[in-house]
């Protein structure tokens, strides 16, 4: 791989960072978190083009596109403390955009509290990348199949973002506008990814479906949390579907089938049929549009069973 010269900044503080965006808004200036995404994107291509490997495969699918030239100057974020960490705030968890992966892994409040953001941070990537990978990083690169964007997106996760003129905050299933794409401002800094803690009648679960275990990009990937009433029946939730939109798709008419009643294997798999109606899939090498349509219906149907079946397990300690 060879990357192209480019100048290296290491502020201190958030407040630092902060104002050399500012100074710089208008130049070539890139922020770099845990630097597993941006420094293979800014590299020179050693292949100028690669051609479809898979019959189906939309021409031109995977036809090298015009890149945008690389930044002069990055600006490095893993000296500032204040991004970093998981803590409990009154009804919050709060997690620095510069915690690694690997801190999700291993952190008991993420597995017991965000069980599908546990799930998709220990499906990302190898050992190295989640030593590495920041999960504000993976949030901002904006990939459609994300291991914690889809997560964060089911667990209605609130972004704050920080500039030289303030913060504001910005929900997470917004955020993200299309491919590689955010709402984030050349000035701003993504600094914590908030959480509600569920109540005791929640949980959530995640799966990743891709074609090896390790280093590999979704196909599909799934995120659900439901909540249930002390008589079992849905009271809320969320479905979030990876890898088959451009964004984040969020089944809306999947869940409204759901509210109010209680789960059995025929509601859960009408659910599912509908998330994939919702889904958008598109063919590429990794997987054919009818493949991953009815991969979102399995995985939906069996992550809404896992769910279920975990709230139950709760109810039952």
């Amino acid at each position: 791989m060879s990357l192209p010269k480019f100048d290296l900044l290491q502020p201190k503080t958030l407040q630092e960072a902060c104002d050399v965006l500012k100074d710089n808004r208008n130049g070539s200036i890139r922020i770099l978190a845990g630097g597993t995404d941006i420094l293979v994107d800014i590299r020179r291509k050693i292949i100028p083009e690669h051609l479809p490997r898979c019959k189906g495969c939309e021409p031109g699918s995977l036809t090298a596109q015009t890149a945008p030239p690389p930044p002069k100057l990055l600006v490095a974020l893993s000296r500032i403390p204040e991004l970093k960490g998981i803590r409990i705030v009154d009804d919050e968890i709060r997690i620095g955009a510069m915690t690694v992966i690997a801190e999700l892994c291993q952190s008991e409040i993420v597995k017991t509290h965000l069980t599908a953001l546990y799930e998709g941070a220990v499906s990302l990537g190898s050992p190295l990348v989640r030593n590495r990978g920041a999960i504000g990083g993976n949030i901002c690169n904006a990939r459609p199949a994300a291991d914690t964007l889809i997560p964060a997106v089911a667990l209605n996760a609130t972004l704050k973002l920080q500039s030289a003129q303030g913060a504001r905050d910005i929900p997470v299933s917004e955020f993200v506008t299309g491919p590689g794409k955010t709402k984030i401002q050349s000035d701003e800094i993504l600094t914590e990814i908030i959480f509600k803690i569920p109540n005791n009648r929640s949980a959530s679960a995640f799966y990743k479906l891709a074609n090896r275990k390790a280093l590999e990009i979704s196909i599909v990937n799934i995120a659900v949390i439901l909540t249930l009433d002390n008589e079992g029946a849905v009271t809320e939730g969320r479905i979030a579907m990876g890898a088959v939109g451009p964004t984040p798709i969020i089944a809306l008419e999947a869940m409204k089938s759901l509210i109010g009643k209680k789960p059995s294997d025929d509601l859960l798999s009408k659910a599912a049929r509908i998330a994939a109606s919702e889904a958008k899939p598109i063919s590429d090498h990794r997987g054919a549009m009818i493949y991953r349509r009815e991969m979102v219906e399995v995985l939906v149907h069996r992550m809404l069973n896992e769910t279920v079946n975990r709230i139950d397990l709760i109810k039952g300690c």
